[in-house]
This record gives C-alpha cells, sequence and structure tokens, in this order.
C-alpha cells in the first residue's frame, strides 16, 4: 500500500488513503485485493498509471508496468565529491516503448533479484523524454499482468563482434582488479569518439593498447556496447583488437554558449582563468584532487570543474585545451559549470617551443618559482635563487621556461631614470 501511496501523498494523508482503500476492498465484497484497492483509489484521484511513451509528459514521479529485457550488473562509480557510489542499469518496456531504469546505491543491489522477462510495476522518476527516456526508481514490486513489447527492437543495443572506427581521445593508467575467481588482473579505461558521438572504453587486456597513440584514429573489433547513465559504453574482451584506421574522423564539439545544466558536452577553449589542485579525502578514506578553471571560446566562457587525477594536470592560462564527455551542472553557488570526471577526458593541445631570452626578479609564487619581467612572469621548469635580477636565455613551452643560460642582469641607467620618471610624473 506505501508503494501506490507515495503517487498521493501530495494530496491526501496516510490516514485517509488507507481508508479509501479500505472502502474499495469492502465495496467490492473482499474481492479486491490491497493492492488493487490501492491503484483504484490512485486512479480516482488522478494519478493513474502511464505507458512508457507517455513518461515525457509525465509529472515527478510516474507509476506504469514493464517487461525487463536486460540487466545490467551494479557497478561503482566515483561521484565528483570524492565518494563511492553504485549503480544498476534495467532496460524495461512495453508496447508502446523502452526506458532504462536507474537502480541507485542500496537499490542497486536489488538488481540481482530481477531477472529478464519479469513483469515489474514501477514508481520512478522520469529524467527526460526522447526514445529511450531515463527513469530514477523510487519502489519496484512484481506485477501480475502481462506485457507484450518488441525485444528486438532498434533500441537494443549492439552486440559483440562488430567494427568500431574511432579516434583515441585519452587513455588512463591501468588499474588492477581482482577477477571474480581470485585472480589478479589489469585493466584500462579510455575515451574514443567519431561522428556519433563520445564514448567510454573499457578494455580488459591492457597490452592491446600498446603501440596506439592518443589522437590516432583506430578500428576496434570485437568490443560490445552497453548502455549507462552517461551514454553508451564499450567493453573489449581479452579476445578484442586494435588497429591503425586511414579514415578521418571528425568528432562532434559544443559551443560553449550551448551548454545547458544536465547535458553532457565537449568543448574547446583557451584558459582565461586557472586555481592550483587541492587535496582531499574522501568519505572512504582515499585521497583525491580537484580543481578549478574558466575556459573561454568565441561564444562565451564557462568555470571547469576538475576531479581526480586530472586535476594534477599541469595548467596555466593561455593553455588551449579540448574537454570531452564533461557534465553540466550547477555550482555551489548556482553557476553553471562542466565537470571532468569518470568518462571525461582533458587534452592540452601542442604548442610549439620557442626560444626566449627575458631579464626579471626571480620570485615565490604558488605555482612555484618564476621570473617575473614586469610585463609577464614565466615558470621555471628548474629553481633559481629568489630575488635575484636574472637574465636567462633557453625554451618557452606553455608558459614555462627551460633555462641554458643565466647571468646576473646589471641594471640599465636609462631604464631605471625613465622608470624612476614616470613615478614622479604620477599625481
Amino acid at each position: 500500500m506505501k508503494f501506490h501511496y507515495l503517487l498521493v501523498d501530495d494530496l491526501i494523508g496516510r490516514e485517509e488513503f488507507e481508508r479509501r482503500v479500505s472502502e474499495k476492498v469492502a465495496e467490492s465484497g473482499d474481492l479486491l485485493d490491497e493492492r488493487t484497492a490501492a491503484m483504484l483509489v490512485v486512479k480516482d484521484l488522478d494519478r493513474a498509471h502511464v505507458r512508457i511513451r507517455d513518461l515525457a509528459g509525465a509529472s515527478s514521479l510516474a507509476c506504469f508496468f514493464a517487461k525487463v529485457l536486460s540487466v545490467e550488473a551494479p557497478r561503482e562509480f566515483e561521484r565528483p565529491d570524492g565518494t563511492t557510489g553504485i549503480v544498476a542499469s534495467v532496460m524495461v518496456g512495453d508496447e508502446t516503448g523502452r526506458a532504462r531504469l536507474a537502480l541507485w546505491d542500496e537499490k542497486a543491489g536489488g538488481a540481482s533479484e530481477i531477472e529478464v522477462g519479469d513483469v515489474l510495476e514501477i514508481l520512478g522518476r522520469p529524467k527526460g523524454g526522447g526514445k529511450v527516456p531515463d527513469v530514477t526508481a523510487v519502489a519496484l514490486q512484481e506485477a501480475a499482468c502481462e506485457i507484450t513489447c518488441n525485444e528486438t527492437g532498434d533500441s537494443a543495443l549492439p552486440g559483440p563482434g562488430g567494427d568500431l572506427e574511432v579516434r583515441l581521445i585519452a587513455v588512463e593508467n591501468p588499474r588492477a582488479f581482482t577477477r571474480r575467481d581470485g585472480s589478479p588482473g589489469e585493466m584500462v579505461e579510455a575515451v574514443v569518439g567519431n561522428e556519433d558521438g563520445i564514448f567510454r572504453l573499457v578494455a580488459w587486456n591492457p597490452s592491446v593498447l600498446l603501440g596506439v597513440e592518443t589522437g590516432e584514429n583506430v578500428v576496434i573489433r570485437g568490443a560490445a556496447a552497453r548502455e549507462s547513465d552517461r551514454g553508451i559504453e564499450y567493453s573489449l574482451g581479452e579476445a578484442g583488437s586494435i588497429s591503425p584506421s586511414c579514415r578521418e574522423i571528425e568528432l562532434p564539439m559544443d559551443a560553449i554558449a550551448d551548454v545547458a545544466e544536465g547535458g553532457s558536452y565537449s568543448v574547446a577553449g583557451t584558459v582565461t582563468a586557472v586555481q592550483p589542485s587541492r587535496s582531499f579525502v574522501t568519505k572512504s578514506g582515499r585521497q583525491s584532487s580537484v580543481r578549478n578553471l574558466v575556459l573561454a571560446d568565441r561564444t562565451g566562457e564557462v568555470p571547469v570543474v576538475i576531479w581526480g587525477e586530472k586535476a594534477e594536470e599541469r595548467l596555466v592560462s593561455g593553455d588551449r585545451l579540448e574537454v570531452y564527455n564533461a557534465t553540466a551542472r550547477r555550482g555551489r553557488y548556482g553557476d553553471l559549470e562542466l565537470h571532468l570526471s569518470w568518462g571525461s577526458a582533458l587534452v592540452v593541445l601542442a604548442e610549439e617551443e620557442k626560444e626566449v631570452e627575458v631579464v626579471g626578479t626571480v620570485i615565490a609564487t604558488g605555482q612555484g618559482i618564476c621570473i617575473d619581467t614586469g610585463d609577464a612572469c614565466y615558470l621555471l621548469a628548474d629553481p633559481l635563487p629568489v630575488g635575484y635580477d636574472l637574465r636567462v636565455r633557453g625554451t618557452l613551452h606553455r608558459g614555462v621556461i627551460t633555462v641554458r643560460h643565466v647571468e646576473a642582469a646589471i641594471p640599465d641607467p636609462g631604464d631605471l631614470q625613465r622608470r624612476l620618471d614616470r613615478f614622479s610624473r604620477r599625481p
């Protein structure tokens, strides 16, 4: 009875709901059970069950019947704040369409009790429309009704064995894991993309990526696809392979002005402001990092929050970045931000080195030891004595000077006099 009461708890109190259910049972001569009577009370209050095709127009809480088409095992993930969560995905359908059901945290454990072919009564919060709407499960229970739906429709995921032509955008460091039989193994995560979008790839044999450079176009054979809360992901097993592709692949990129809350975006721009990374301890006791910067393109600018290992990437103002699969959400003060974490990629575009000779004062900053010329401040690859006026020659790359020659800077009397004159003319 509590299951159905959640649909109308904003309209009547619990005691009134139970009274109406009891009346329905009594009026039927005890032919109705409590579940059926509760459904009739809900219908009387204009909160009837809906079809999957109508979820897009449903209120914040909807109830519907559906048949289980596939069940994904629960998996752990890291939230942007560093805490660990669990989610399981269940594909369900009726005669009008399909929906992707997300079971979060404690509800994810119940996925092991759900089997393909089960018919469920689902109470959930639709997250959007589209061909396959997403629904966050609030409560589930088995239903005795029959559901007829097309189990091999267009929304079915591609199976293993197909060729996938993509560009390899980024590759994470290999991670150790323990197989079900207790033996150790390694896996590596990557981000790939083509004209259809940006995808996460998990390779259970890291050696398959040996000799493949990021930025290369490749053909992946034997990858299996599945749908997650972040879109389609690919899993490459021991028998999978990766080989070079000669086809040119254009990745879809978004303008910063088009970023809207709740979506995933890939944007390119210039860093206009960047803060040092900050370390913190997650609720699970693990050390992690976070970093904030501002990215701008010709259409606007947006704050970017980088979580985890990506926050340790050396970044300076003026860097050209490409950000892939970042989630748009509201920050602490209500501003729209792009968040990079699990399944995202950060690419620093290459910049040519150039020969420079600068004169300035060596100073200590939060970024490290720098040389300040009065017009610009450059980070030094190797520290020099703080407080000295020096002339350095070397190569400049992304705001960092690798020094090859250094000597004391002899002040130019004429330059000193010009500076004094400027100060003396100030009111």
